[in-house]
């Protein structure tokens, strides 16, 4: 990607990596706050190329900028609950139908923040060396919890009745 070309910088970014971070921000919080999430995403991809202050790995540093964001969100939005009143969240959704999409979000949701992150970079294709950048671990470690992670979700899906996982 072109230093002396932003606008053409900002198109390649684009076109790698919207679809993955928009993805993550659906599994995180759904279609509508992903869209939103996405966008201030960019936005701060073309702050970066703006100020000149171009990342060497734009995935991983999108990535950790996706973190954050998350990490900010989910802040406000507790905040905004415990400013009014504590309201029940609604039962998670029944696998009726045999609806595996459900079960899969089900098994997804059950696991720890940390190995639904990993699972969710895997799956949007950062390899171990960037989910560790993204992360501040290394890729050896991201290995090991990956492994771990993968079985726990794989046991959290049996449980759910997805069998052939």
């Amino acid at each position: 990607m072109s230093r002396s070309d932003p606008i053409q910088t900002f198109d390649a970014v684009y076109a790698a990596l919207f679809n993955d971070v928009y993805a993550y921000f659906c599994l995180c919080f759904g279609e509508q706050a992903a869209q939103d999430l996405s966008q201030e995403i960019f936005l701060r991809v073309w702050q970066a190329i703006d100020r000149a202050r171009e990342p060497e790995n734009w995935r991983a540093w999108v990535f950790r900028c996706a973190v954050n964001l998350k990490n900010d969100f989910l802040r406000r939005r507790y905040a905004e609950n415990h400013a009014q009143e504590t309201v029940e969240p609604p039962p998670p959704p029944s696998v009726a139908d045999g609806d595996s999409r459900i079960a899969v979000a089900k098994a997804l949701a059950a696991l720890p923040e940390e190995e639904r992150e990993l699972l969710i970079f895997k799956n949007a294709g950062l390899s171990s060396q960037e989910i560790g950048e993204t992360l501040h671990i290394s890729a050896s470690a991201v290995r090991t919890r990956l492994q771990k992670a993968k079985q726990d979700f794989k046991q959290r899906l049996e449980a759910e009745g997805i069998t052939n996982a």
